[in-house]
């Protein structure tokens, strides 16, 4: 058999229900033709709402925690393990990478034969979307080739700084600027596949994670944007050298040092929930649904969290030997990529990996769906805030404070509340119990546990920082 190309386009916080269905107010021809002559996966879950950690997991088929390295506020992929690049070119593929300048010190690009970068705020407007049809047109005499392609163009803090700079966003259909934004993106979405043979070329469409500013007015999303802005710039406790003092005790201390960790974030939870609380009460100034009103409240008092909203990406493939308007119910996870391409290519699926192969789906057959493990390891929250650890099956959801169980406790029925209002878990300490037996069998069967290590220079690791914190990846 002849190996097919293979396509990954991500399009970073692209949600599922904003590709499909009542709450998609963007005007998508081409996206909505791709679905109509594809496969669409209604419940593809992410392991991660950060970028580096979930795109590790896709990379290697490990939970994140398995696969990153978060050193200097900086997560990486661990350079000593085995990616899909490495698997392709054992099978003859050329690997080849069009992505922003700040995935460029993540280790994510890490032996592709060919990597372009460009600017993190670029829009296929600035000379981007021209670069990657070349991309193509170059590659159509090569085969088998692995191409992958991330656009920021529909990124939180990008979004902002896209939408009001030279690019006429408003100009486009839409109810806000996410959609506006998903709207512009759509007639290059055309010409980028019309120079993509459908049918020797396997086509992933996917996203990092979901987003929060998907569902904000234009004044929300400001609104959220300003509380960001006060809880970033709170030092008031001198974070970074206590954080250093702490980390510099003995292990033989680590009883200790979670009981004063736990004390320091609650402590900081509070003084700086105070501090936005005047905030509080201009929430209803904006005139927000329930769910809105839950997603502003989230921005004022707490960060972290495993809301549907963060870890439901968008995830369609198509073109070679895929069934035409199809849509899968069942949920699985973005890490169940990899296994899934290798077991349909019939690479043999390494056994050190997490993540199942739902190829099945992709033949009208079932598999059995299992638990998910999602983990909000924010760069932001971990170190400062204690963050979120849970689970997701079909029907529930559940998480809470990763170094305090008690802490932070959620549970959902995600059948009968779906925007994930009602917090059941008082009610219900039977399926807690499960849930957290379930995390404790991930926990005691980890494949990899490797020390961190950071490989960026000192000036290459202020280059990173700089430009992730322009993005909003760091405070």
């Amino acid at each position: 058999m002849n190996k097919p190309n293979i396509l990954l386009l991500v399009i970073d916080s692209l949600r599922h229900d904003k590709c499909l269905g009542a709450g998609k107010s963007s005007k998508t021809p081409n996206l909505d033709s791709i679905i109509k002559n594809g496969i669409f996966f209604q419940q593809a879950i992410s392991p991660s709402p950060i970028t580096v950690p979930s795109m590790s997991s896709i990379f290697t088929g490990l939970y994140p925690y398995e696969c990153t390295n978060l050193k200097n506020d900086i997560f990486t992929l661990n350079e000593h393990l085995p990616t899909l690049i490495e698997l392709f070119e054992k099978n003859e593929y050329s690997t080849h990478a069009i992505i922003p300048e700040a995935l460029n010190y993540t280790n994510i690009p890490k032996n592709f034969l060919n990597i372009e970068t460009f600017n993190s705020f670029a829009t296929l407007y600035d000379g981007l979307g021209k670069k990657i049809v070349k991309k193509l047109q170059n590659l159509l005499d090569e085969q088998p080739w692995f191409l992958y392609i991330h656009l920021e163009d529909l990124h939180g803090n990008a979004l902002f700084h896209l939408s009001s700079d030279k690019n006429d966003i408003d100009s486009f259909v839409g109810k806000n600027q996410y959609a506006k934004m998903l709207s512009a993106i759509d007639p290059w979405l055309g010409q980028i596949f019309e120079n993509v043979n459908e049918e020797n070329t396997l086509i992933i469409i996917t996203s990092d994670h979901g987003s929060t500013s998907a569902d904000f007015t234009d004044e929300m999303l400001d609104f959220a944007l300003n509380n960001e802005k006060i809880k970033s710039n709170d030092d008031s406790l001198g974070f970074k050298l206590g954080h250093k003092l702490f980390t510099s005790l003995p292990k033989t201390f680590k009883p200790i040092r979670k009981k004063i960790a736990n004390t320091y974030v609650e402590n900081k939870k509070k003084k700086i929930q105070n501090k936005l609380k005047p905030n509080l009460s201009n929430i209803d100034k904006l005139k927000p649904n329930k769910y809105q009103e839950r997603l502003l409240k989230k921005s004022v008092v707490y960060p972290s969290s495993c809301f549907d909203e963060n870890f439901r990406p968008a995830l369609i493939f198509f073109g070679y030997h895929i069934n035409k308007n199809q849509i899968i119910t069942e949920q699985i996870s973005t890490m169940d990529i990899l296994p899934t391409i290798l077991n349909m290519l019939k690479i043999h699926i390494p056994n050190k990996i997490n993540g199942k192969s739902f190829f099945p789906l992709l033949e009208n057959k079932s598999i059995e769906e299992h638990p998910i493990l999602i983990d909000s390891t924010s760069d932001n929250t971990r170190a400062k805030f204690g963050d979120t650890i849970g689970m997701r099956t079909p029907k529930y959801k559940y998480f809470r404070n990763r170094s305090n169980p008690k802490s932070d406790v959620h549970l959902y029925d995600l059948i009968n509340d779906p925007l994930e209002l009602e917090n059941i878990s008082n009610s219900n300490p039977d399926l807690i119990q499960n849930f957290e037996n379930e995390l404790k069998k991930i926990e005691s069967n980890g494949i990899f546990s490797f020390k961190n290590k950071q490989n960026l220079s000192k000036d290459d690791t202020q280059k990173a920082k700089d430009i992730l914190k322009e993005m909003g990846y760091l405070k």
